[in-house]
């Protein structure tokens, strides 16, 4: 699955990721749609490829923000990288506004609690 040279951390670890859904990030001057599947969720797959996921190992939640934030998917949603990765490779951008100020709040009133309870 990892082409080249990959790194591999075999600790738990909960790994919550914030992806900017605004229209900026589509933007023909920034490689359009391509910008968005193949940097913004390739830097994902990527990222989360180098953990072993399951519910007792690494845990990815995911909120999203434009206009608005909103939880993609919490830690418990996926017990392995096939399905997450499934759920990404589907994962469609929202577009709006850049306001990232909507998930500062969201995510200091939330907290971890949206994502779920600890994997201990």
């Amino acid at each position: 699955m990892c082409a080249g040279d990959c790194v591999v951390c075999p600790k738990q670890a909960e790994i919550g990721i914030i992806l900017d859904h605004s229209t900026s990030i589509a933007n023909p001057a920034r490689g359009g749609f391509d910008n968005w599947y193949v940097s913004v969720i390739g830097f994902v797959k990527k990222l989360v490829q180098a953990f072993p996921i399951g519910p007792t190992l690494t845990r990815v939640g995911i909120v999203a923000f434009s206009t608005r934030a909103e939880l993609s998917f919490g830690f418990n949603a996926y017990n392995n990288s096939r399905t997450m990765f499934n759920y990404l490779d589907n994962y469609d951008i929202m577009g709006g506004e850049t306001n990232i100020a909507q998930v500062i709040k969201r995510q200091l009133s939330a907290s971890i609690r949206d994502f779920s309870e600890s994997v201990c």
